[in-house]
């Protein structure tokens, strides 16, 4: 028989689970401008035919798109884990810290802050 996670422990997982997705968020978005970056200097570097040069706007365009489109993802995340933490942060001071494991305490306190700094 299993014992139920604390209400502490799943709020902390919420904000780590938001923050693992905005870190995942900033690695693709790294990603895709590297990707841009290669097609636009492979364009500067080789004669192309124009249906070769078509190819290579059109892949440009796609992947300007596709960056957009990941930029548009970090203002709702960010209220998202500014939100979780804050109901973290509240779950902390309305039960109190003494109510719940050490570690899990210090491992809530360490995303909180982790979470504000973004």
């Amino acid at each position: 028989m299993s014992s139920r996670p604390s209400p502490l422990a799943i709020s902390t997982a919420s904000v780590q689970r938001l923050l693992k997705e905005e870190s995942t968020y900033r690695a693709e978005l790294a990603s895709q401008e590297s990707r841009l970056k290669k097609l636009e200097y492979r364009g500067d570097d080789v004669e192309e035919d124009d249906d070769e040069e078509g190819n290579r706007d059109w892949s440009v365009r796609q992947q300007k798109r596709a960056i957009e489109e990941t930029k548009a993802v970090f203002a709702p995340l960010r209220e998202k884990v500014l939100a979780a933490a804050g109901s973290l942060e509240q779950l902390l001071k309305s039960r109190g810290a003494e109510h719940f494991d050490k570690d899990e305490v210090e491992r809530a306190k360490e995303l909180i802050e982790k979470a504000k700094v973004g």
